[in-house]
C-alpha cells in the first residue's frame, strides 16, 4: 500500500493504466486524414536532425524529430508547446510530461489540450503513461469547467501513434504511423491541434 501511495502517472503501463481508470478495452480511432505537405524547413530540419541522432532509443534525441514535427503545425496557430513539464492532483494523477500543449499563454495552466508522451521502443509504457497524464489533464480542465475530451500522442520521433480518452472515459487510439509519411502525420496533428482549439472556446 505504500509504495502505492508514491505512485505517479509514470509507474504505469497501459494494461495497468486501463485497468486502475476501468477502461476494460480501447477503440479503433480513424480519423479522417487530410494529407499536408511538409514545408522545406521541415525538409532540412528533419535531415539535418539525422546527423545528431546516433542511437534510435535515446529518447532524449529521439525528441528532436518531434519537436521538429510539433513546431511546424503549431507555426500558425495561437497554441504553445512546454516540455518536461509537471502536471498533478492527487496521487497516482501526478508526474512529468514530455510535452503538453495549451492556449498561448505566459504560464502553464488550463485548459490542457493535448498531451505527448516521448519513448524509446515501449509502446504499452508510453501509453500507460500518457493515459495516466490524460487523465490527470481532464480532472484539472474539468476543476476549472472546462470538460471536453483529451488527446494524447506517443511518439518515438520516427514511429506515432494517437489516442483520445473522452470524458465518458473511452479510450480511442489510432495505429502507428511513421516519420517517412509527413504528409500523414501532419494530416493528424493538423486535425487535432484544429480540434484543441474548437476546445478552447468551450
Amino acid at each position: 500500500m505504500e509504495n502505492e501511495n508514491k505512485e505517479t502517472f509514470g509507474d504505469f503501463g497501459m494494461a495497468k493504466a486501463m485497468k486502475f481508470l476501468n477502461i476494460p478495452y480501447y477503440h479503433f480511432w480513424n480519423i479522417d486524414i487530410k494529407p499536408i505537405s511538409p514545408s522545406i524547413f521541415l525538409e532540412l530540419g528533419l535531415k539535418n536532425a539525422q546527423k545528431h541522432i546516433t542511437v534510435s532509443t535515446n529518447e532524449v534525441e529521439q525528441k528532436l524529430y518531434a519537436e521538429l514535427v510539433f513546431l511546424e503545425v503549431l507555426k500558425d496557430r495561437d497554441l504553445r508547446m512546454w516540455q518536461e513539464r509537471y502536471l498533478g492532483t492527487e496521487r497516482p494523477f501526478r508526474g512529468r510530461v514530455d510535452f503538453v500543449f495549451t492556449p498561448n499563454q505566459v504560464t502553464i495552466e488550463t485548459p490542457y489540450l493535448v498531451v505527448s508522451e516521448a519513448k524509446k521502443e515501449d509502446f504499452e509504457q508510453g501509453w500507460g503513461q500518457c493515459l495516466m497524464a490524460m487523465k490527470t489533464c481532464l480532472m484539472l480542465n474539468e476543476k476549472e469547467e472546462k470538460i471536453f475530451d483529451m488527446l494524447g500522442i506517443v511518439s518515438t520521433g520516427e514511429f506515432w501513434q494517437f489516442g483520445k480518452l473522452t470524458v465518458d472515459n473511452q479510450f480511442y487510439k489510432t495505429i502507428g504511423y511513421t516519420l517517412a509519411q509527413p504528409d500523414i502525420l501532419l494530416g493528424i496533428l493538423d486535425y487535432m491541434f484544429s480540434l484543441s482549439e474548437q476546445n478552447m472556446t468551450k
